[in-house]
């Protein structure tokens, strides 16, 4: 599976993130967006801006479609007040559960294209797995530390 870099991963993973890493793996539009509109450093935004179009030209841009946007803001909504999973029943409430938007997309659409989600906040993604499938590794472990 080809690995989604979470946006925690561009920022505590800059190191490792070589233009060869960035060709095998593919991006998803919601953290192109996080970046973006985030970031301070004009060298680092011209890096992200490369790194954009080594995207571009492998045709790995992952980008939501309005059924994604519907199925996310479903989970979310479950999240948020404690609905029930079909696989993990009644969960707690999530206070925080619209923050998760932007995971829950990154995770659908990483999912529908069959890749793989490198994070730094694995916990964020196991809490959206009660309720959508969710392939996703620890940074440190894709990483090796």
């Amino acid at each position: 599976m080809k690995p989604v870099f979470d946006t925690n991963v561009f920022i505590e993973y800059a190191e490792q993130l070589s233009m060869t890493t960035i060709a095998r793996s593919a991006l998803s539009v919601v953290v192109l967006y996080e970046l973006a509109a985030t970031t301070s450093d004009q060298s680092t935004f011209k890096k992200y801006q490369a790194f954009l179009h080594v995207y571009q030209h492998n045709n790995g841009i992952l980008t939501p479609t309005e059924t994604d946007w519907w199925e996310c803001a479903k989970v979310i909504r479950r999240l948020r007040y404690q609905q029930k999973s079909a696989a993990h029943g009644k969960t707690p409430k999530l206070q925080h559960a619209h923050q998760l938007q932007n995971d829950a997309l990154i995770a659908r659409t990483a999912y529908l294209n069959q890749c793989i989600v490198v994070t730094v906040d694995i916990d964020d993604y196991q809490q959206l797995s009660r309720y959508m499938k969710v392939n996703v590794i620890s940074a440190e472990e894709y990483f090796g530390f």
